[in-house]
């Protein structure tokens, strides 16, 4: 048998026993190591997340071990430390055969729509797992997914050497995306933030300017820092939707902004005319495709990204809905909980 933390209803988080999930030819089964938790987490928990399946095992930022493999699995063996890629696609639509499996319509999310790794074991097809360099900590590899669809996001806005950047938002993306656009060779970084400990791990990454939103006039920064010009490229990392209006104006002419936060309300005080005036470009990231996470396993197992410090609190899958309820009460203190359901392998 096998536990596994079920959601049955927004809040209502309990943690059940199951039969062992048994790996069918071309599947795996992996015994999780840790699962981190996430604000897209945290909403499904809340029931403010569309398109939930209840009851669901929640979590989709895993890693874990290949405990048993099915009939044709040639990819890993039993034993082999693995992330996991939450997106479920088909397989057979359009999308998919052009590897953009991220928009397929038929794609489901681990933990939302589809059965997740806040359990013990978690079985899925073999395509869906990564292998892990053993010198990474499987904690801390957790990130891996997150830093997956970050680098999805710059590929997509061309972040490049000699671009002028702002992230806005340094949450554990955010500090990814700082992370990821000075190793590209952009120049200035400026990283915004009203928690003044997040900017300091900001300054940690290598941000060249940090700025407090809370005391600090953030479009007088950005223009202090451009010479006047404004971004070659405003990310929002944040989510918020009264930020999309002053990103457009952060940017400079011919300007870039990549909406990588998610929201789910309406964005309200918009004119298109920046838009026109700046001709900006404006791009939708949405998670990541199989073909970012071997890059993304590569820029942390080389230690050109560092994942020190990016988990804030740990909890045994025994305490989940205790975990749940702390993180509700103080989001803002979290960069990623981390769940384990045992010592790590």
């Amino acid at each position: 048998m096998t536990r596994a933390a079920v959601l049955q209803a927004p809040r209502r988080l309990e943690l059940a026993t199951r039969p062992t999930p048994v790996a069918r030819p071309g599947e795996v089964v992996v015994r999780v190591a840790a699962t981190a938790v996430c604000h897209t987490d945290l909403e499904i928990y809340t029931g403010q997340h569309p398109g939930v399946r209840y009851p669901v095992v929640m979590g989709h930022e895993a890693t874990g071990v290949v405990e048993a493999a099915g009939a044709g699995v040639t990819r890993v063996s039993p034993g082999q430390r693995v992330l996991v890629n939450p997106i479920i696609a088909c397989g057979r639509c359009d999308s998919c055969a052009r590897g953009r499996g991220n928009l397929c319509l038929e794609a489901g999310l681990l933990g939302r729509e589809l059965d997740g790794s806040l359990a013990e074991h978690l079985v899925l097809s073999e395509r869906y797992v990564h292998p892990l360099p053993d010198h990474l900590p499987l904690e801390a590899a957790t990130l891996i997914e997150t830093l997956a669809t970050v680098l999805h996001a710059q590929q997509r806005a061309r972040v490049a050497a000699g671009d002028s950047v702002v992230v806005l938002g340094q949450g554990a993306a955010g500090l990814l995306h700082t992370q990821l656009a000075k190793l590209s060779g952009a120049s200035p970084v400026l990283a915004v933030s009203r928690s003044p400990w997040k900017l300091e791990l900001a300054r940690g990454m290598k941000a060249d300017q940090v700025v407090d939103a809370g005391r600090q006039d953030v479009l007088t920064a950005v223009r202090d820092a451009t010479g006047g010009r404004g971004a070659d490229v405003v990310i929002d990392a944040a989510g918020q939707p009264a930020l999309i209006a002053q990103a457009i104006e952060m940017a400079g002419p011919g300007g870039r902004l990549l909406v990588y936060g998610i929201s789910h309300h309406p964005v309200t005080g918009f004119s298109t005319f920046p838009l026109y005036f700046k001709e900006l470009t404006v791009y939708g990231s949405r998670a990541l495709t199989p073909g970012d996470v071997e890059p993304a396993i590569d820029l942390v197992a080389s230690g050109a990204i560092d994942l020190r410090g990016f988990v804030t609190r740990s909890y045994p899958l025994a305490r989940v809905a205790t975990a749940f309820e702390d993180y509700e009460r103080a989001p803002e203190a979290v960069l990623r909980m981390v769940i384990v359901p045992e010592a790590e392998p």
